[in-house]
């Protein structure tokens, strides 16, 4: 009992912590805040952080795996094998404009940590741990099963090559919708805005389809 106990506590506090450095990251840019705000933040103590994280770059790309799973649950939660490849991609898209829109500030600190962690020399280990998550989610990418699906239902053309596609889509969606994330939306130009990455799976599709 005693153990189940102080699991469940160590868990507890795990979680506050990631929940106190989201609130923090999506506010500020992670660059600036401190192990210090997150345990104000959170109500724990440095010893109960260092405990969880060795360091706050481990938190960082924690939480930079979170948000990317979270993403990809939020965008593939209406796509069923009932749809065609077609459907299912046009769904996934279009899901991904609605996530990025209602959650610009993670949209953001994908591309803040892809700029800070990805240019600069970090802990080898922590980017060890981030490739092998990639890769493995490269390996079972999302919008691979579409595409397939696609080419076996022939909704999408039959000569497009899946491996090197989904993630050509996924960088190219990442890019416009980071872009979007950090451009202020001023009158002469949000009609432009909100209509671009509409415009963008349009032309993905129109390509695509067979």
């Amino acid at each position: 009992m005693n153990e189940n106990w102080q699991q469940t506590v160590k868990n507890k506090n795990r979680e506050e912590l990631i929940a106190a450095s989201k609130q923090l990251f999506m506010e500020n840019s992670f660059l600036s805040v401190k192990i210090h705000d997150i345990c104000k933040s959170a109500g724990v103590s440095r010893v109960t952080f260092y405990k969880h994280f060795p360091s706050m770059d481990d938190l960082i790309f924690e939480i930079q795996m979170e948000i990317l799973q979270a993403m990809t649950e939020f965008i593939m939660r209406e796509a069923t094998p009932e749809m065609n490849g077609l459907m299912q991609l046009e769904s996934i898209l279009n899901l991904w404009i609605e996530y990025a829109r209602v959650h610009p500030e993670y949209i953001k600190f994908i591309l803040l940590f892809d700029l800070h962690y990805e240019s600069y020399n970090s802990n080898q280990e922590l980017k060890q741990r981030y490739a092998e998550f990639i890769h493995k989610n490269k390996e079972q990418h999302f919008l691979s099963d579409a595409l397939i699906s696609g080419i076996r239902d022939g909704s999408l053309k039959a000569d497009i090559d899946p491996i090197s596609t989904a993630p050509f889509i996924f960088t190219s969606m990442m890019g416009l919708l980071q872009k979007l994330s950090i451009t202020p939306i001023k009158a002469a130009d949000s009609y432009q805005n909100q209509q671009m990455p509409e415009q963008f799976v349009s032309m993905i599709l129109q390509y695509l389809r067979s």
